[in-house]
C-alpha cells in the first residue's frame, strides 16, 4: 500500500512509525519531493480529529475568551468557562480601566449574566470599581441599561450613593443619559440616602444634569420627588440657568411654578386641618358639603369681594413659587449656545427697557 510519504523527522512520522512498525520507512516507501513538513503536519491534524480552528480556539487565554463570552450574551459559555476557571471570574480588563466581567455585562445590559455573575461570588467581599471609581451600576445608568441597573440597585442599595472621580454618581449619570425614567431614576432615589441633594465636585446636583442635557422627563420626576429647582453650585448657577434651549427653560419654569403652587396649598390646607382640629371644629370631606360651604360663603359675601381675595391669593401664590428664580430674559446662561453676548473691547453694554435681555454694542450693530 503506498500512503503519502513524509521525510525521515516530520511531525506525522513521528506519529504514525512507532504505532506501526518498528522501521521509519515500513509503511512510507515513498516520499515526493513536493511535500513539505507543512502538508503533513496538516494531514496529522485531520487524521487525529483536530482542525486550526479548535487549535487557534485552545490558545486564546481565559480572560480574552470570557470576555468574549460576555459580550455575545452567551450564558452557557460564560458558565463553563467560570466553571472550568473560577479564579477568572472578575477578569479586570487593564487596557479597559481594569473593567470587571460585572462592569461589561452591566454596560452592556446583559442582565441574565449579570445575575450569574453575582450569585458565583463576584462581588463577595467588595463591590467592584474600576480605575474611575465607577460601579458595574454606574456604567449601566451611564449606558441607559434600565433593567439590569434596577437590579443592580437593588441587589446593591449601598452602592447607590457611591461617587466616581469627579463626583457624579448613579443618579446623575441615569439623568445625564436621558434613560432609565421609568423604573431606574424612581429606584435610585429610593435606595439613595439624600440622593436628591448631592452634588459633584462642582455643586451640580443631579437636577443640574438633567437640565443640562435637556431631559424634560428627568427634570419633571426629580421635581415630583422634591429636588431642589433654586439651589446653586459652584459658580452660584441654579438648573434653569442650565436649560439647553429657551423653550427648555420655560418648560422648567412652569414646571416649577407648578410644584411650588401645589406644595404651597398642601402646606396651607395642613395649617387649616391643624387649627381646625385644636378647635375642635368637625372637618367636612364630602365633595357636597364642601361645595355647600363654598355656595354659602360666596352669598354672605358682598358681589366682587371673592373675587378680589382669590385673585391676590393666587398672585401671593404665583409670587413665592417663582421666588429665587432668574427673571425672564435677563440672566446669563452657563450655556453656550444661549449665553449672552459679550461687549467688544472699547464698547460697552447699551441700555435696554426693563425685561428686555441687554445687548452688546458690536460693529455690525451699528
Amino acid at each position: 500500500m503506498h500512503v503519502l510519504a513524509g521525510c525521515s523527522k516530520t511531525p506525522f512520522r513521528e506519529l504514525v512509525a512507532p504505532a506501526t512498525s518498528s522501521r521509519p520507512n515500513a509503511l512510507l516507501p515513498h516520499c515526493p519531493s513536493s511535500l513539505t513538513s507543512r502538508r503533513l503536519d496538516q494531514i496529522a491534524n485531520a487524521l487525529l480529529g483536530t482542525t486550526p480552528c479548535l487549535i487557534g480556539a485552545a490558545m486564546i487565554d481565559v480572560p480574552r475568551r470570557l470576555r468574549r463570552a460576555i459580550l455575545l450574551n452567551d450564558l452557557p459559555l460564560v458558565k463553563r468557562i467560570i466553571r472550568n476557571n473560577p479564579n477568572y471570574i472578575r477578569n479586570p480588563d487593564f487596557d479597559d480601566r481594569s473593567n470587571t466581567s460585572l462592569h461589561l455585562a452591566a454596560k452592556h445590559g446583559f442582565t441574565t449574566i449579570a445575575e450569574f455573575l453575582v450569585d458565583a461570588g463576584h462581588e463577595d467581599g467588595m463591590i467592584s470599581r474600576n480605575n474611575d471609581w465607577e460601579t458595574p451600576l454606574m456604567l449601566a445608568a451611564m449606558a441607559g441599561k434600565e433593567e439590569c441597573g434596577v437590579y443592580l440597585a437593588k441587589r446593591f442599595p449601598e452602592c447607590v450613593g457611591w461617587k466616581n472621580k469627579t463626583g457624579l454618581d448613579a443618579l446623575m449619570l441615569a439623568c445625564k443619559s436621558g434613560s432609565g425614567t421609568l423604573h431606574l431614576i424612581p429606584t435610585l432615589i429610593m435606595h439613595g440616602t439624600n440622593i436628591l441633594s448631592a452634588c459633584d465636585n462642582q455643586g451640580n446636583t443631579a437636577l443640574h444634569h438633567a437640565s443640562a442635557a435637556g431631559e424634560l422627563k428627568a427634570l419633571r420626576m426629580l421635581l415630583q420627588y422634591g429636588a431642589n429647582p433654586v439651589a446653586s453650585n459652584s459658580y452660584s448657577w441654579t438648573p434653569v440657568h442650565y436649560s439647553a434651549t429657551s423653550a427648555a427653560e420655560a418648560y422648567f419654569k412652569t414646571l416649577i411654578i407648578e410644584f411650588e403652587k401645589k406644595k404651597a396649598e398642601g402646606k396651607r390646607l395642613n395649617a387649616e386641618r391643624e387649627r381646625q382640629r385644636s378647635a375642635g371644629v368637625r372637618l367636612v370631606t364630602d365633595p357636597e358639603g364642601l361645595n355647600g360651604a363654598k355656595e354659602a360663603s360666596a352669598n354672605s359675601r358682598p358681589e366682587g369681594a371673592g373675587h378680589r381675595r382669590s385673585g391676590s391669593r393666587q398672585r401671593a401664590r404665583d409670587d413665592a413659587a417663582i421666588a429665587g428664580l432668574p427673571a425672564p430674559g435677563m440672566e446669563w446662561s452657563p450655556v453656550e449656545k444661549r449665553r449672552a453676548m459679550t461687549p467688544t473691547e472699547g464698547r460697552g453694554w447699551a441700555f435696554a427697557a426693563d425685561g428686555i435681555r441687554p445687548r452688546a454694542d458690536t460693529g455690525e450693530s451699528i
